[in-house]
């Protein structure tokens, strides 16, 4: 059996792949996706025959998102099985490569290929593979029709004929997806009653398929459906069904060994939606114990997003939740959780000593999310002041409505479990205009990529060893940083430890000394680059580049080192692309992904000079038993905010200490 074979019999068993969501619901990926392993390297061999490989690819590079790489290799595929007159390859290539080319936005090649694409499926002589590609076909027509706001005429015919040939085979898989798209469209159309009929017989026969992939899509779109029409109790059961089938279904492809992104596809929206529909049902309920019932279901859904959100981005699907999020038996901090919602940002707070509680604030998502690319943008420029007007509005969304929490909690400092594109800002420059301060100056503060992911405990100072590496002269295209040889000094005269500097500073040596040593802490001073793709994302060395994947894999075994794990990385060169949620995402997971307890980084290329003398202070303030570690980075922030010459938040600003607060 040629290699092609076995992938094409897996591919188009997948009924996720079978056809494209409609508005607002997760987007499947192509019927190859689902066979092939994680893009993020898998040890899976490669298949043999060339138009099988370029299938794989094609699935892969779709699964990070590039969809003109994926119409690439999928045009490369379908023309090489076509010369080897592989006519079942060559037409599931075409299907993925229009599925493609309407994700590119190549919408003109997808509506003439599509009419081709269907005359060459209904020939097959192949019933079965007939059916599965008239529901991919009919998906990927419901997915152009939903991109041009058209009726989707075309696309309903295609899926009828689909869920009528799956039903008179026995294939109640490849049913349940031609109903549950064409209810979609349905859905689209404003035909609510008949969406909701056409949806249910879906889940019926996903019932009969035991396809949980196929179940939850089709809960979360009924769910939908009876929120728009009004029925709020019926919605938010459907949506708490369609959340824990997803889980069901993620457990079982990490289980599998399988790649859930390319699997699944997106699904943080679902549980953005639960979210929702949660804090709308608590602003109604009079009953206290009620309302923290429902708020605690509302972490917990959050929590299991971000965690999905970081498997997700590091292809990895060991990550997951160390304990139950509990925010309010969190003593002397105040736990932030801004969720930001289509027409409100909701504020969700708990900790130091108090219940849960929730603030609503007027303010639709796509204001809110501009001010925050504003103040990004406007923070790195040190040579103006036009960051404040930003800083400021944001400080009115996000804090004022805390004030009478803070005054009656009075934490010791702020605790930010940030998502999309407040991954992207540093908290502490948010501006009070009434005291004329920065939050800094008012408390310290920290970031998390989830409270879940996090294990808050205090920094054990007797006997902390640090390795400082880092470079100092121009490398690989990069400019020299000249303060990096009194920063890596500075780093020294706070704790002991050894110094790679330059070309000591190899691969090689960084890693063997990392894994042959119990440091507690770990600096580098040289460039880093945190990109939307982790595979993209590295830290430079002197004679070459260490990648984010390595770097967990050196740095991350330190986690199972009884006597001393890894305390605190710092990476003070790194930085983000302004405006790429996705980078940010990665530097929120930096310290988990490496097993760090603790990171200090950079959201944007700083001074270095400016750099040098807050790592100064830092580790400095660091060395004091009194301070937590976010009590230090802000001693140091302070220092620097209060000169003349350091003074704007593009020098001191962009240092965020993620994870354990400490």
């Amino acid at each position: 059996m040629r290699g092609w074979r076995s992938a094409l019999g897996l591919a188009l068993l997948a009924g996720c792949a079978a056809a494209a969501a409609p508005a607002g619901a997760a987007e499947p990926r192509p019927a190859a996706a689902c066979a092939t392993a994680s893009a993020a390297g898998s040890d899976a061999p490669a298949p043999a025959d060339p138009a099988a490989a370029a299938l794989a690819r094609g699935s892969q590079l779709l699964a990070r998102g590039d969809a003109l790489g994926a119409l690439a290799a999928w045009d490369e595929s379908r023309a090489l099985a076509r010369e080897r007159g592989e006519a079942p390859l060559a037409m599931l290539a075409g299907a993925n490569a229009a599925r493609a080319a309407v994700e590119a936005g190549a919408l003109e090649r997808a509506a003439q290929d599509l009419p081709r694409l269907l005359a060459e499926a209904e020939a097959t002589p192949d019933a079965g593979l007939r059916t599965r590609l008239l529901v991919h076909l009919g998906g990927t027509w419901a997915q152009l029709a939903a991109r041009r706001g058209s009726e989707g005429r075309q696309a309903a015919e295609v899926l009828t004929r689909a869920a009528r040939a799956a039903s008179d085979a026995g294939d109640a898989r490849n049913e349940s997806y031609a109903l549950g798209w064409l209810g979609g469209l349905y859905e689209r159309s404003g035909r609510a009653d008949d969406a909701l009929a056409l949806t249910r017989r879906a889940l019926r026969a996903g019932l009969r398929a035991d396809a949980p992939d196929a179940l939850y899509r089709w809960q979360w779109q009924a769910g939908r459906i009876q929120r728009a029409s009004g029925r709020a109790d019926e919605a938010l059961a459907a949506y708490r069904q369609a959340a824990a089938t997803l889980a069901r279904v993620r457990d079982e492809t990490a289980a599998s060994g399988a790649d859930s992104v390319a699997t699944l596809g997106g699904t943080g929206d679902l549980q953005l939606e639960l979210v929702d529909l949660l804090l709308a049902r608590v602003a109604v309920v009079s009953e206290e114990a009620e309302r923290q019932a429902l708020l605690r279901e509302t972490l917990q859904t959050l929590e299991s997003q971000k965690v999905n959100e970081l498997r997700d981005y590091f292809r990895d699907e060991c990550l997951a939740a160390q304990h139950e999020a509990s925010p309010d038996t969190i003593p002397g901090a105040l736990i932030v959780y801004p969720v930001s919602l289509p027409d409100r940002l909701e504020l969700i707070v708990g900790g130091s000593g108090g219940g849960l509680e929730h603030h609503a604030v007027p303010v639709d998502a796509a204001t809110f999310t501009a001010a925050v690319r504003d103040l990004r943008y406007k923070l790195a420029r040190r040579t103006t002041r036009e960051y404040l007007r930003p800083a400021r509005q944001l400080y009115e969304w996000i804090l004022r409505p805390l004030a009478p929490t803070l005054a009656q909690r009075r934490p010791q400092t702020l605790v930010f479990v940030p998502g999309g594109a407040l991954r992207t800002i540093p908290f502490a420059a948010l501006h009070d205009e009434q005291r004329g301060q920065f939050l800094i100056e008012q408390y310290p503060v920290a970031i998390l990529p989830g409270l879940s992911l996090t294990d808050p405990r205090p920094l054990p100072r007797r006997n902390l060893e640090l390795l400082a590496a880092g470079i100092s002269e121009a490398v690989a295209g990069y400019p020299a940083v000249a303060r990096v040889r009194d920063e890596l000094d500075a780093v020294h005269a706070s704790f002991p430890g050894r110094k790679l500097e330059n070309q000591g500073f190899s691969v090689a040596r960084f890693e063997s000394e990392v894994a042959d040593h119990p440091f507690g802490i770990v600096h580098v001073a040289s460039h880093a680059e945190f990109s939307g793709d982790a595979a993209g994302s590295f830290l430079l060395a002197y004679d070459g580049r260490i990648s984010l994947e390595r770097l967990a894999s050196v740095v991350g075994s330190t986690r199972f080192r009884a006597e001393q794990p890894l305390e605190l990385l710092a990476l003070s060169a790194c930085e983000t692309a302004a405006g790429d949620d996705r980078a940010a995402l990665g530097l929120a997971g930096v310290a988990l992904r490496a097993g760090a307890r603790s990171a200090l980084a950079t959201l944007w290329s700083v001074n270095d000079e400016a750099a040098a003398k807050l790592v100064t202070g830092f580790y400095r303030a660091l060395g004091d038993p009194a301070l937590s570690r976010a009590a230090a980075l802000r001693s140091a922030q302070l220092e620097l905010l209060r000169s003349r010459e350091w003074g704007h938040p593009a020098l001191w600003s962009p240092f965020v200490l993620i994870s354990s607060w400490l």
